[in-house]
Formats: C-alpha cells, structure tokens, sequence
C-alpha cells in the first residue's frame, strides 16, 4: 500500500471503496500519513486522528487474510478484547473498522522495537534484560488477569519509547484471530515459531504458561543475542522445541546461574512445571540479577528508516525501577556517521592546523555526499519481484540502480525453492536510487507435523487438512462403525505426529465411520426353525426363539417374528421368533370303561389334563355295579373338540375299600 494506489476516503460507516493508501481517510477521521512498516500480517501506517487531534497508528490487515467472514468477525472480537486492557506497558488499542480490509488504530509512539534494540546491542546484560522483562511481565500479568492470552511474544511486539524508555506489549488480538481461524501465515511463523511452547507445537491450546515460555525464550535470546534452538526451517525449529529443553544462557555468555535457572523453568515442556504466572517469573528474574536492573544504552539512529512505531506513553511502570533503567542515547547512526566518527576517534590524537583543513575537507566532502543520498539521488519504484528467480531479481534490481538482499527463507507450497516469496519495501513502494531491497527466497514446501483429526467430522477434518499449513490432497475411506458415531473420523493415516511434506499428495487417508450398519430382517413366516436361524446368521442378525400352540402352522415353523419382515435394524440385533408346537385344538379321546391311570395317560399324550372325580359304587338293593376303578363318565365326551391344556372330567367308581387305591375289578 503505498502514494501509487487510489487514495478514497472511506468514512462513517460507509461502504469502502478504492484502495487503502496514504492519504485515504478511515471512518471520516483517521488521516493516513506515511507508510512506517510491515509485516506478515498487516500494515502500519501513521495516521492523525482529525477528531481529537492526535497522532495514531493504523495497523491494516493484508487483504490475503480479509477473505474469511469468520476471520473478520474473530478480529472484531479481538480488538475489542484488546481495546479494554488498559495498562501503562501494554499499546493502548483506542478503534477498529473495516474500510476495505480490516484495521486497529492504536497509540503511537517514536521509539524502537526490542529487534532494533539487539539489532544495534546483539545483546544485553542480565540487569539490562532485566529493566525490559520486568515491565513486559506486567504488562502480561494484567493481560491474563483479564483472561487474554498474547499467543505471540517475540522481540518484534515489545516497544520502546525513544522519549522515557517506557516499555509496552504490542498486538494483542491479532495473532488469536488469525490462529482461531487457521489462517496464520507462513511469514508469522517463521516470525514467531522460535516462541512456540511445546504444547502449541503440539496442538494444544495456548495459556498464560505458554506467554511464559516465550518471555524465557526472550531472555535467553536478550543475554545471548541468538535464538536458542536454530534449524533449517520453521518447522524442524518447531520440533526441536517440542522435543528439547531450552540451554542455559551461561552457554554463550557470562550469566549468572540462578537466571540459568529462571530460563530452565520459565521454559519447562510441561505447563505445569513452569512459574504459576508470569508475575511469578518476573519476581524470580528480579532475585536472580544482582544489583537490579542497568540503563540500557542505545546508539539510535536519527535517519533510522522502517522503525515500527506503534505506542506512545509516559505512564510509571507497576514494576519499581524498570522504567527509570531505560534511557536512549540517541546519536548519529546513518553508515557516513559511523565512517566519520571512526576517523575522527583515529584522528584526534594527532589533529594540528593541517588537520583541521582535512578535517574540514572531509566534512564538505561529506555534506556533499549526503545531500546526494538524502536529496539529489533519483527516486526509483520498487519492481514487483515475487515469483522470481533470485538471479531475475537481483537483475532487475540493478536495472533500476537498488541494491538486493537476502533475508530469511520462506517455507512456500506455491513458489519453487530459490524464487522470491515476499519482498521488502513492497513493490510501487517509493525508494532512492542504492537503496537496498529485502528478498525471502522460497525453500520450498515446509514440513508439517500431521495433525490428529480423530473424533472429528469429515467436513471438520477436511478443512483442517486442506487449509495452511497443511494443504494435503486427502482420501475419504467410509466403514461402518459398532462404535464410532456416523460422519466421525475413525482412523487416520498416517498417524498425528509424523512429519509430512505440506501439500503431499499422496499417503493422507481419513477413514469416516457411516455407522452401526443397518440391514433388512428377513421374512421367516413358516420356515423351519433351523432355516429360520441360518437366514438370521447371513443377515448378522441373532435370534431368541420361543414355542408355542398354533392352528395354522404345523410344529417346528415360525409363527411369530418381531421386528416385522423388511424393517431395518442395527447389524447384530435380536429378532425374537416365535416358533409352532402343533395345532392347539384336539380331538378329545373316548376313555370311558378304561382304568383310571390309562385314561390320564390317552388325555396327557393329547396335551389334554384329567380332572378325576372318585365316588363310592352305586348299588341297587342287593345289587352291585361292576368296574370298580374305570372311568364310568367323562366330560367332555369322546370325540369332542378341545384346546390343549384344557380339563377332562372324569368319573370314577370304586369300592368303600378300594377308594384312594384306584382298585378295582380286573379286565
């Protein structure tokens, strides 16, 4: 974004239209002045706010990030967290809109970022790195007192005021919107994956301990001047900080123990075995130092080009004494300054009249070489570059008289390693001839560490793996499941953990669960019982079989089944059958004059009872009836229609002294 663009005005509330560039006006107030700086995410403009009359800066979120209405909707939401954390170290957050794309508007302030400080340091004292850790951990504290996790301390988000040394933490909410929507960007991480907790590495969720571990990442890199774990890309700097504990910064310089120690904690791999809190951190750093914290001292430069600029502030710190330890000793710093001081510091012992006259030689030589770098030097517009070989880039550089250099390499899926990913001034931009241009050169697809997606949908699953950083081409296996819910995950390959390509092709499979499988019950209605069951078996189905009278199906065929014929159940359900015994009406059969016990049996072998009635033998005067212990009525009559497991009545004669022994005469 730079003078070249249109420059509309997209003010109150009104539909942006035209680019966002310097001059445009943001919701009728916001008066963009001059491009300061950039980064993989958005940006940084300083701006005046007509309303109030003050100078703000306006950080604008790049439009390859803007697409996702989610995104947008998380930005706002972030702002606004961002915006209710008041505290004298954190960059005051005072609006947010979208005109075009999304922006914050924030404090401003003249001063430097804590890279340009290592940038002119390379590194600090143990009290100097305390006067800058102390207040960022009270900026944190409230931060987290508030329930609002950074996600991404580095150098380049902690500000310095040039004027009182007053220490903030900058870009609160940005980097939680960006990761909530998956849309992080390469450069973000190669800016930030060296402050990556293990845990984050390891897909977990980001906490206060994780700010914690990158504030002891900062420390070792204050006192050393180096990250701690390199490697060759992002993501294997990744797995090392998964997989090894941060060294002691003793190693690479003269540090006490005990803020070996500090470091060895505040960056433990588990959560739990760090400081309860960062405050807590801060007061171990502070027992560690001897002597407090030590002004540290700048050699700032006045022609200092991309400073970023962000806060401004003058409020005391929470934290005693840091802010009074951080002073700028602001001189001189462009490469001619630094050449004539040497000269002159080489020169002074022996400086005569003769000396003089060269001495003022040198600085009319100087001025005149000056006002050629700063005025009379041709201004060129930065070409685009990306997409291009080092070789074509460097070339086309020198075509228009600037000057290239290589920054760090880029991870990128989509420009061949060797190829320019992102250039710096952006091209349009307006430079002097010499001017030197910043290339990242592409080293190709990164490695990326498979992500467990077990438990997930299939569309859920497929937006991860599909999106940064992963972008695999995946495969869709679908089984049925006995135990996992349909349209879940069941299984993955390869495994969460192992190390993949980004953009692999090949070898990504997801197997999706459809479900317990449903299948059809067969219709059984008067099969045997044995096919009955072997039907059931094909089908995976189990049967509970039972018996019982029917008149319409001969014994041994099902009667009865439950669920009805072509429902569809859950593979391995029971279907209940109901299997004939026989007819249940029989042919009642003649037992009259037969003993009693035969009688019992002829009705059982029917299904049928005997219900035995046993009087005295009837006699008539002298005479005497025989068959003393036969059946001598029955009822129903023989031949009578009855259901199984109905009575028989039967009548039984015998003699006073047979009765109760079914006696009786013989046949």
């Amino acid at each position: 974004m730079n003078q070249g663009f249109d420059q509309r005005v997209a003010g109150n509330g009104a539909a942006p239209v035209g680019t966002i560039g310097i001059g445009a006006v943001l919701a009728g107030r916001y008066r963009l002045i001059s491009r300061v700086g950039a980064g993989g995410m958005a940006t940084i403009f300083r701006a005046h706010d007509d309303t109030l009359d003050r100078d703000v800066a306006v950080k604008v979120l790049h439009d390859h990030l803007a697409d996702d209405p989610s995104l947008l909707l998380r930005f706002r939401t972030e702002a606004r967290h961002a915006a209710s954390l008041m505290h004298p170290h954190i960059v005051n957050v005072f609006d947010q809109g979208v005109a075009e794309l999304p922006y914050i508007v924030m404090e401003f302030v003249d001063g430097l970022s804590l890279r340009e400080v290592l940038r002119d340091r390379e590194r600090l004292s143990p009290g100097e790195t305390l006067a800058v850790i102390d207040p960022v951990c009270a900026g944190l504290t409230r931060a987290h007192a508030d329930g609002v996790i950074h996600r991404d301390v580095k150098p380049e988000n902690v500000l310095i005021a040039a004027r009182d040394g007053t220490v903030k933490v900058a870009d609160f909410g940005i980097a939680r919107a960006l990761a909530s929507s998956g849309l992080t960007t390469t450069g973000t991480l190669i800016g930030s994956v060296h402050y990556l907790a293990p845990e984050i590495v390891d897909g977990r969720e980001a906490t206060p301990a994780s700010d914690q571990y990158a504030v002891g990442v900062v420390i070792f890199e204050l006192l050393t001047g180096r990250k701690p774990l390199p490697a060759d890309s992002p993501m294997a700097v990744a797995l090392r900080h998964a997989r090894e504990p941060i060294p002691p910064p003793s190693q690479s310089a003269e540090v006490p123990a005990a803020v070996d120690e500090v470091v060895a904690r505040a960056t433990a791999p588990d959560p739990s075995q760090r400081y309860p809190d960062v405050a807590g951190l801060a007061a171990a750093l502070r027992a560690a130092v001897p002597g407090g914290p030590v002004p540290v001292i700048i050699q700032a430069s006045d022609d200092r080009d991309g400073t970023l600029i962000i806060p401004s502030g003058t409020e005391a710190t929470a934290f005693a004494g840091a802010a009074d330890a951080l002073r700028f000793r602001r001189q001189p710093g462009g490469s001619a300054w630094r050449w004539l001081r040497g000269v002159l510091a080489q020169a002074a012992p022996r400086l005569r009249l003769g000396g003089l006259v060269l001495l003022a030689l040198i600085l009319l030589g100087m001025g005149g070489w000056l006002t050629y770098d700063r005025v009379i030097a041709p201004v060129r517009a930065v070409p685009a570059l990306e997409g291009s070989t080092q070789e074509e880039a460097e070339a086309s550089l020198a075509e228009f008289g600037l000057a290239a250099e290589i920054g760090d390499p880029v991870s990128s899926l989509e420009v061949p390693a060797g190829g320019v990913v992102a250039q710096d001034p952006e091209a349009g931009t307006a430079l002097r001839s010499g001017g030197t241009v910043t290339l990242n050169l592409s080293s190709g697809p990164q490695s990326v560490i498979m992500p467990s997606v077990l438990g997930r949908t299939r569309d859920e699953a497929l937006a991860i793996l599909h999106d940064d950083p992963y972008r695999f081409t995946v495969r869709v296996d679908e089984e049925f499941s006995d135990t996992v819910p349909a349209g879940q995950v069941q299984a993955q390959a390869p495994d969460a953990g192992e190390e993949l390509e980004q953009g692999a092709e090949s070898g990504v499979v997801i197997n999706v669960s459809l479900g317990v499988e449903q299948v059809t019950v067969p219709d059984l209605s008067g099969r045997e019982r044995d096919e009955a069951a072997q039907l059931l078996q094909e089908r995976g189905l189990a049967g509970s079989f039972s018996e019982d009278f029917n008149d319409e199906q001969r014994a041994g065929r099902v009667v009865q089944q439950s669920p009805a014929p072509d429902s569809r159940v859950d593979k391995g359900s029971t279907v209940e059958v109901v299997v004939s015994r026989g007819s249940a009406s029989v042919e009642v059969p003649d037992v009259l004059g037969q003993r009693v016990e035969r009688a019992q049996e002829e009705l059982a072998e029917v299904g049928l009872e005997a219900e035995v009635t046993v009087q005295p033998v009837p006699r008539l005067g002298p005479i005497r009836l025989r068959g003393s212990g036969r059946v001598a009525q029955q009822d129903p009559e023989g031949g009578a229609t009855a259901q199984r497991g109905d009575s028989v009545r039967l009548l039984v004669f015998e003699e006073e002294d047979n009765r109760g022994r079914n006696g009786g005469d013989d046949d």
